[in-house]
């Protein structure tokens, strides 16, 4: 019986790592600064609530980014992920920035050919938490 349940260990594991590492990827330059990045990793149908209130359509979106100059200094602390259907996963963590703003994220991931981010939503938070960097 474990024997059957380490492969399933194993894409779990690989499947976490790859989602934290596309949402950092949010975050570089190098990425953020490519609108064909951007247009394949962003879902035709995605959608953002910003921490501001407003809802961003996936052009929007790439449009705001391309416009970074730099890397985005936001650390990812607490990071989860969990799949809520099959080729589908929601992922949670809290970013801080360099003024040590804490903010909430959510992100949905669906799988088409690749991983691709469907909705994401930023909430300040008006708390401290606790924080676990990953």
């Amino acid at each position: 019986m474990i024997v059957s349940a380490f492969p399933c260990f194993i894409e779990v594991m690989y499947l976490y790592q790859a989602l934290l590492s596309l949402e950092k990827d949010f975050f570089r330059y190098d990425h953020i600064s490519d609108k064909n990045w951007l247009n394949s990793v962003l879902h035709d149908e995605f959608q953002e609530c910003g921490k501001s209130g407003r809802i961003f359509r996936k052009e929007e979106t790439v449009e705001a980014l391309l416009s970074c100059n730099s890397n985005r200094e936001i650390s990812i602390y607490n990071f989860q992920c969990c799949e809520i259907k099959p080729n589908c996963w929601m992922v949670h963590y809290i970013t801080k920035t360099d003024e040590d703003e804490l903010i909430y994220r959510t992100s949905i991931w669906v799988k088409e050919n690749q991983l691709k981010l469907y909705f994401h939503q930023a909430t300040k938070l008006s708390s401290k938490t606790e924080l676990i960097e990953c």
